[in-house]
This record gives C-alpha cells, structure tokens and sequence, in this order.
C-alpha cells in the first residue's frame, strides 16, 4: 500500500515541504539545507523540507530549477534505505522537469 505524500511549497520564503500524511514526527534533524523529520518508535522519515529550495535544488542538480518547476510538482516519492550508521534519502519529485535528489544523513537511533 502507497503511502500518502502531501507537497506544502511557500513560495515567499522557497521552502518546499514534502511529507507523509498519516505520520506525525516526533523530532527533527537539521542538515543545513533541509529538515529531515522523524518519528522516534521506528526512526522512519516523516517529512522532508528543503529550505530555499530552488537554490538548494539547482546547485544540487547543476541545473536551473525556478519556481514554476517547484509550482509544477504533482507527487513525490521517499525511500529510505540504511547503510553503515547512516541513511540514504532519495527523494524524487514528479513534475516537468523529473527531480531526484540524493540525501545522506547520520542514521537515527530512537
């Protein structure tokens, strides 16, 4: 069973939210350029959200993404997978333009 992804952009501030509807975090983990929330009974990624997100995601991917590109999301995937104390996060976003973006983060131990 799919999980429900919602996508909460501000355009004002470039912040693009991308989370899982049935899932509330209990703790955040700030990796600079994104937030990584996290539910503390099974470390499961709740959320992600990506601070000023057309700069974050255009130096990312080596190319221009503007907000019409992030306007333009339509659904996002997130899979997780831990390897060596940490986790890798891809996140991919289904718009015009396909984005996939690699996270790695320390793995979380509740």
């Amino acid at each position: 069973m799919a999980e429900k992804i919602a996508i909460d952009y501000d355009e004002e501030f470039d912040d693009l939210y991308v989370y899982r509807k049935d899932k509330k975090s209990d703790f955040s983990v700030n990796l600079g350029d994104f937030v990584i929330d996290v539910k503390k009974d099974d470390g499961s990624i709740v959320g992600i959200e990506i601070l000023q997100a057309t700069d974050t995601i255009s130096k990312l991917l080596d190319t221009e993404i503007t907000k019409n590109d992030i306007n333009a999301i339509k659904d996002a995937v997130i899979i997780v997978n831990t390897r060596e104390n940490a986790l890798y996060i891809h996140l991919s976003l289904e718009s015009k333009k396909n984005i996939k973006l690699p996270i790695v983060m320390p793995a979380v131990h509740a």
